[in-house]
């Protein structure tokens, strides 16, 4: 059960299944793009509806950073995105997410939105701020 201040995260689609499954396993809270959007459903749609959630957006998709209508939709709707980087398969990207979730908790709950950070292997830092 989620507790009052225990963050959802949102898993877009280039996380595919494994990823929410495993964090989902763990005890996190997961909204999943598939269970809300079909699978077609542009970015600026799950990135709004993610900050109307207060939801913490979460992807593997680094392009979304040069996107437009990517960013422009973060600085309108205030979302928290989360970009996973770095050459990783399915397991080690669960890895990262785990070892750096409670940065990530305390840099969606400390920076001011809207914001992109990037979830390296050496730690979290918000790249973007609008």
């Amino acid at each position: 059960m989620k507790g009052p201040h225990e963050p959802t995260y949102f898993t877009d689609r280039s996380l595919g299944k494994r990823f929410p499954e495993a964090l989902a396993k763990a005890g996190i809270s997961v909204a999943t793009h598939d269970r809300y959007f079909g699978p077609q459903a542009p970015d600026d749609v799950w990135l709004a509806t993610a900050a109307q959630y207060d939801w913490i957006a979460l992807t593997r998709d680094a392009r979304i950073c040069y996107s437009p209508l990517a960013l422009k939709t973060i600085a309108e709707s205030k979302a928290k995105l989360f970009v996973l980087v770095g050459k990783m398969n399915g397991e080690q990207c669960i890895a990262l997410f785990l070892k750096w979730q409670q940065r990530v908790g305390q840099v969606a709950h400390g920076e001011s939105r809207p914001f992109i950070a990037k979830v390296r292997r050496d730690g979290v830092n918000v790249w973007r701020t609008f």
